[in-house]
């Protein structure tokens, strides 16, 4: 039986469902999406359960505006797929479980709370997904400041822990993103990194420094704060 958990976004870590929004935001940000398709991004994949954890949180939202839409909470849902479930993507060609990477953006078909809903998924679309949907949890969402991303293989050092943002200028924003070979976008071939852990400094288009030097960092932060 398919079922929904509310998530909530964790101090310092960056979770599937966190997003960050205007909180002044008058419009309904995700009028966008129907009630029939329910969009969200992938954030599991237990093929030995035949189940996907699904991050539906902006869908969830479609009916709120303002600052109920700008709320921290996620809204993560377990799908139910099976032999019988239909995996294609948008131009109707089919694909497997296989074809599915973590953070890939899909429609889960019947949607919840949908009548004739049984439990278990009937259609899984894989939709193409925009650069800046692929990236959006690396580049930073707050105009000009610049974000702090941590991808890490195992565990994370203690000297790269929250305390790292402690000692540098312009108040960044720390992400500690575990490195998954099977996401949407291979980091480690996108941005050439050589080992792990790795640092990669972001604005809001774009990857604005790399290292693997704590000290390399903070000498970075102390010349941009001084431009």
């Amino acid at each position: 039986m398919a079922k929904i958990v509310i998530l909530f976004s964790l101090s310092g870590l960056l979770v599937a469902c966190s997003h960050i929004h205007n909180n002044e935001a008058k419009e309904t940000p995700y009028a966008h999406y129907e009630d029939d398709d329910m969009v969200g991004t992938v954030s599991k994949i237990d093929k030995d359960n035949n189940l996907l954890e699904v991050d539906i949180s902006e869908w969830e939202k479609r009916d709120r505006s303002g600052p109920d839409a700008a709320t921290d909470e996620g809204y993560s849902y377990e799908a139910v797929y099976s032999e019988q479930t239909e995996f294609r993507k948008e131009d109707g060609v089919s694909v497997s479980i296989n074809d599915l990477n973590l953070g890939q953006k899909i429609i889960v078909n019947p949607p919840r709370g949908d009548k004739e809903f049984n439990g278990e998924t009937e259609e899984i679309v894989l939709l193409e997904m925009s650069d800046e949907e692929k990236y959006s949890e690396l580049l930073s969402h707050r105009g000009d400041k610049l974000d702090v991303v941590v991808i890490y293989n195992r565990t994370i050092p203690d000297e790269l822990d929250e305390s790292l943002l402690e000692d540098l200028d312009s108040s960044p924003v720390g992400s500690w993103i575990k490195y998954e070979k099977n996401y949407v976008v291979d980091y480690k071939d996108e941005f050439e990194i050589e080992n792990f852990p790795v640092l990669l400094v972001f604005n809001d288009e774009k990857m604005v420094y790399k290292t693997y030097d704590a000290a390399d960092l903070k000498k970075f932060f102390r010349d941009h704060a001084e431009e």
